[in-house]
């Protein structure tokens, strides 16, 4: 796993978020800028929340791409749900643009 290097909601700014359909690389590291297990309370909790797709807030986007992280690097980028992983980036961007901290 990639070490933890956490930006808080409020430090977040637009040039720290890689572009969507930019390299693994620069999405893994900023997947890393928060510890969605800590956040969530656990892997079991961090899983429900990025399998149920009810992600909403910037906190919980950025749990998902978390959590998304590590199962793109192992499937060799095989992950069952290519699109949701662009997305992530793209929507955490939107949510920090309008200055949706939550």
């Amino acid at each position: 796993m990639s070490a933890i290097h956490p930006i808080s909601n409020q430090d977040l700014q637009v040039d720290d978020i890689p572009n969507p359909d930019g390299d693994w690389d620069a999405w893994n590291r900023f997947a890393h800028t928060i510890n969605g297990y800590d956040v969530q309370g656990g892997f079991k909790p961090c899983a429900d929340l990025a399998n149920g797709g009810d992600a909403k807030s910037l906190t919980e986007l950025r749990c998902v791409l978390f959590f998304e992280a590590p199962l793109e690097r192992h499937s060799g980028d095989m992950s069952a749900d290519q699109s949701l992983i662009r997305e992530l980036p793209g929507s955490i961007r939107q949510k920090v643009e309008s200055r949706q901290l939550d």
